[in-house]
């Protein structure tokens, strides 16, 4: 039953993904992120995929809050911040290596794949503390492709949001492009 109601949680991360990448102020991206995350450990803890992916949403969560912090008050994150959430998202990608199911103390298909997450979350976290939106969409695209193949190769069914995450930030670097693409120098910002 509780393998359901998790992949449940992971077909209701569509919903927020698809919008995401639209949302045009940061702290609304940084919200949906949240709450994507929060669905995310969800889904993976129900279906028994309690590893790296589980531990680095829940350090994402904690990025985003911080982040958000940051962006009410206009301040630029430190690279202090920047350097001890790598060090978070790779402590705890590796702890969720050794913790994940059917872990083996050797190089193997499992162990490796919980590296994706890992990956993932370093693209992820670079998104949260880029100031620009556009640059946060790029980031967020990378991380999207390492968590589908992540999702895909475990079965849960967060791969279908990953997917549609992909398409819709995709679409998204598409039409702010294209708009500022548009616009005369002046418009932009150049002399």
């Amino acid at each position: 039953m509780s393998y359901i109601i998790g992949q449940f949680f992971g077909l209701l991360t569509p919903i927020c993904s698809i919008i995401t990448p639209f949302l045009k102020k940061k702290w609304q991206l940084l919200v949906a992120n949240v709450l994507i995350n929060v669905l995310v450990i969800l889904n993976l803890v129900l279906i028994g995929q309690f590893g790296s992916g589980s531990y680095l949403c829940f350090v994402a969560i904690i990025q985003s809050f911080i982040a958000l912090s940051h962006t009410k008050k206009g301040e630029s994150v430190g690279i202090v911040e920047g350097i001890i959430f790598t060090l978070l998202y790779v402590g705890f990608g590796i702890f969720g290596i050794v913790t994940a199911p059917d872990f083996i103390p050797a190089i193997n298909y499992k162990n490796m794949l919980e590296i994706l997450p890992i990956l993932g979350a370093l693209a992820q976290m670079v998104s949260v503390f880029v100031r620009d939106e556009q640059a946060t969409r790029k980031w967020l695209l990378w991380n999207t492709v390492f968590w589908m193949i992540y999702a895909a190769a475990v079965g849960s069914s967060v791969f279908i949001n990953d997917f549609l995450a992909f398409v819709s930030i995709s679409s998204a670097l598409y039409k702010y492009r294209k708009k500022n693409n548009d616009k005369t120098p002046a418009q932009k910002g150049e002399p």
